[in-house]
């Protein structure tokens, strides 16, 4: 007899994507105010969304990145599945965690510009299509490679401009990776430790007076890889100024990371992305990751436990 945990799946998709398009989203945001309501229109895949003679100025990829940890035919599935809504004159914009996530969608679409860009909005989802949004929101902006034509610059800096009209923070920067490996500092010093504990950042800090220098060394261990690759401003002082964060949020709920919520949530983690990339890296150039190899390793296994658990 088939096994019904696909169909299950599968009805999960058609029933949110359903609700969504029904019912629009509610957010509760401690910038913008609280009962925001928004219906934009809702597909349920991209070919949907093209009619014939459709085209779009900027494609925005917003999902989880899940690259894979060896090597794939290209294009890769992730970027194969956009196609029907690529032009010649559309923008491909990544708003994804991770290192290493651009070349597989530049190599399927070389022709067109390429933003890759840092987010920094902690966001939680407390039932379908309902949004709870903390005190942050800044988005980081790069054209893809660096440095970037002026063409590729000045789409980088349009697109800042039309997520300013929208009363959001927005800021274009010349070489995107820096804030990239900015961003893993953070993420891989606190998500896979929260989702392993199932604890808030403030939580683990709070754990034991060992936390906080476990911590600082997973995050110099990124920094070094990071200095290796040719960022000399990964010092402790930078690793100081990201743990401050959570250390001033003490007292507080503090942030649910999103590996956290994935675990809670059953969700697959972006292990690849946020460990996978640096491990890898880390180790063909000669740097120490121990810290950051156990917990890629823990991370695997659990997020296998979580696919096998919800498949």
């Amino acid at each position: 007899m088939p096994s019904s945990k696909p169909h299950h799946g599968k009805s999960r998709d058609a029933f949110l994507i359903s609700h969504h398009a029904s019912n629009g989203f509610h957010i509760d945001s401690a910038i913008f105010g609280s009962d925001i309501h928004i219906n934009p229109t809702v597909y349920p895949d991209i070919t949907s969304a093209c009619p014939p003679g459709t085209t779009y100025d900027y494609l925005i990829v917003t999902t989880k990145a899940f690259p894979s940890a060896t090597p794939v035919p290209s294009p890769s599935p992730a970027a194969a599945s956009l196609a029907p809504a690529i032009s010649p004159t559309t923008t491909l914009v990544l708003i994804q965690n991770g290192i290493l996530i651009e070349q597989e969608y530049k190599t399927a679409y070389p022709s067109n510009t390429l933003l890759s860009c840092v987010v920094y909005l902690p966001t939680t989802q407390i039932a379908p299509a309902v949004i709870e949004m903390g005190e942050l929101e800044l988005l980081e902006i790069g054209a893809y490679p660096a440095p970037a034509s002026a063409e590729d610059q000045g789409r980088a800096e349009a697109f800042a401009a039309l997520v300013r009209k929208g009363r959001a923070t927005a800021v274009v920067f010349e070489d995107i990776q820096v804030q990239r490996w900015k961003k893993l500092v953070l993420n891989c010093g606190w998500n896979p430790v929260c989702a392993l504990s199932r604890s808030r950042d403030v939580a683990v800090l709070d754990a034991c007076d060992e936390a906080e220098g476990y911590v600082r060394a997973v995050m110099m261990e990124v920094a070094a890889v990071a200095r290796r690759v040719g960022y000399g401003s990964f010092d402790e002082g930078m690793v100081e100024e990201v743990l401050g964060r959570a250390k001033a949020r003490m007292g507080t709920r503090g942030i649910e990371p999103s590996m956290l919520a994935d675990v809670r949530g059953g969700r697959s983690m972006e292990v690849e992305a946020i460990l996978g990339g640096v491990v890898r890296m880390g180790k063909e150039l000669g740097v120490e990751v121990t810290r950051l190899e156990g917990l890629y390793v823990l991370c695997r296994a659990l997020d296998q436990r979580i696919q096998e658990d919800h498949a």
